[in-house]
């Protein structure tokens, strides 16, 4: 089984190279913003990762009532200036003042970008960090004229103030969606969320009545109205079933008024609000299974932390979500037929799901997969996995300002290919570029590389440069390639069993 740690010693250099270098972050909001999620839990956790480092980390973020100007958080120097939108101009002011002593700024976008690049020297690395599209909606949350706005923001204005500068994606299918809705033509690279892993001390014991438990924030995308439709139906299918809410929001009202309309009680709906660690945790560990109607995500993070607890998913197959869940295997993906639609099939689905994990044979073996697949991701790696892009941006333009040429000089990254080769134990991996993702599959005698921008023909040539030797097995890579090739290739060799070049990885739990 995968154990989530830190990297090894040989794999986590480009984190240390960071020692010394001022990096700034920039998020919309910092993890005490009283509506903070996983995009800032995700800002964070790198941002202290590099401090420990040893760079001089600050986070450039809104300031919320009640919160301090400035304060240091675990090594990072956070400072919240503005609200909602003022958050954007101050930020740009403070960048503006600051922008000489800068080596690098990681600039995440929540959907309206920070625009960094137009107070800060060209020379100045910027790398976007992308957690998902938001054309789909502004239109939620915004009325017409705002939402549009919002959505030329996001595109075209983020292309072409932007540019070609490198973006970090946490998912595959944010890495689709950044060509092909947002049409950046920067090379994008996927930096995968971590995971944090339950203490170990904490109980595994499922509760006896069929429970569900949904944790997350309560908003229109989200789409929990769905889940509640087919209650009633599956309250005959499973009696005594209950739904755990955890989270809080705007759409809490909302909820409450459609689930009130459906009959649903209090002994089927349990609203928690919002919850400490502790108490989230505790709930997640009681747990059945989590459910995730959203019509898309960057990611799924809190599928990852239901896994993480033994807890397989229900979600449907939109961005983020397929990636994150591994259909039959952590969890079950949902056919969407339809813009808005789908209550039907979640509820086929739930009900079949809660049907399997009656058995506690079946359960036992869903579980074991669910965690083995959410210990392979942790914040270390997530930390490391930037700092390859960070510094290889930080690199290429400044072989530029001297005139020189790049170490790693920048290709396209329309083609992605995957190369499987020999490796004979003790024998190290080939020296690729810092971005590529290069493993070995521990007791095979073989390794895997995924070579960003490189069609079949670069990548086998650019291996036989490195000193590889034997017959090279190359094709196009797919999502899930890029996703396992992001984790593996942080981790030491021996967490990992061999997988075989099938096109979908394998987890230990999962053969």
């Amino acid at each position: 089984m995968p154990v989530n740690v830190p990297p090894a010693g040989g794999v986590n250099r480009q984190l240390k190279a960071l020692a010394g270098r001022r990096v700034v972050f920039l998020n919309w909001r910092d993890l005490d913003h009283p509506q903070a999620g996983g995009a800032e839990l995700y800002c964070q956790s790198v941002a202290e990762r590099f401090a420990a480092a040893g760079a001089q980390v600050s986070l450039l973020t809104a300031r919320p009532p009640g919160r301090p100007r400035s304060q240091n958080v675990r090594g990072v120097d956070v400072r919240r200036c503005g609200g909602t939108f003022g958050v954007y101009p101050a930020t740009l002011a403070r960048l503006l003042r600051d922008r000489r002593g800068i080596d690098a700024v990681v600039d995440c976008q929540n959907g309206i970008p920070f625009f960094s690049p137009l107070v800060l020297p060209a020379a100045t690395p910027v790398i976007q960090v992308l957690h998902h599209v938001h054309q789909r909606q502004f239109p939620l949350y915004f009325p017409g004229p705002m939402a549009r706005i919002g959505q030329l923001l996001e595109a075209p204005g983020s292309r072409w103030v932007y540019g070609r500068r490198p973006v970090a994606v946490v998912s595959p299918s944010t890495r689709d969606e950044a060509l092909d809705v947002l049409n950046l033509p920067g090379p994008r690279f996927v930096v995968p969320n971590g995971v944090q892993l339950p203490p170990p001390e904490l109980p595994d014991r499922p509760t006896q009545r069929p429970t569900i438990v949904c944790v997350g924030r309560l908003v229109p995308h989200k789409r929990l109205h769905l889940l509640f439709d087919a209650l009633p139906a599956l309250r005959t299918s499973h009696p005594g079933l209950v739904v755990d809410v955890v989270g809080d929001g705007p759409d809490r009202e909302r909820l409450t008024r459609h689930a009130a309309g459906l009959g649903l009680g209090e002994d089927v709906l349990r609203w928690h609000g919002y919850v400490d660690a502790a108490e989230r945790d505790r709930l997640l560990a009681t747990a059945w299974l989590t459910v995730n109607p959203s019509h898309g995500e960057g990611w799924g993070l809190s599928v990852l932390e239901a896994n993480a607890h033994g807890v397989p998913a229900v979600a449907f197959a939109v961005p983020g979500l397929r990636d994150a869940v591994r259909h039959g295997h952590t969890g079950w993906l949902v056919d969407e037929t339809g813009g808005t639609g789908g209550t039907g099939a979640l509820g086929s689905t739930v009900d079949a799901a809660l049907s399997t994990l009656a058995d506690p044979v079946a359960a036992a073996r869903l579980r074991e997969q669910a965690r083995a697949w959410a210990a392979c991701f942790s914040w270390d790696a997530t930390a490391e996995l930037l700092a390859r892009v960070v510094t290889a941006e930080m690199d290429r333009l400044s072989a530029s300002s001297r005139g020189g040429k790049a170490h790693e000089p920048r290709r396209p990254d329309a083609f992605v290919t995957r190369a499987e080769f020999p490796l004979p134990p003790g024998q190290e991996l080939p020296a690729l570029r810092r971005t590529d993702l290069v493993y070995r599959e521990a007791g095979s005698g073989r390794a895997v590389a995924v070579l960003y921008g490189a069609r079949p023909a670069d990548a086998r040539a650019a291996l036989v440069r490195a000193g590889v030797a034997g017959p090279i097995e190359v094709r196009a890579a797919a999502g899930e390639d890029l996703l396992v090739a992001a984790v593996r290739s942080t981790m030491p060799d021996d967490v990992f069993p061999a997988t075989r070049a099938t096109g979908r990885a394998t987890t230990p739990a999962a053969r």
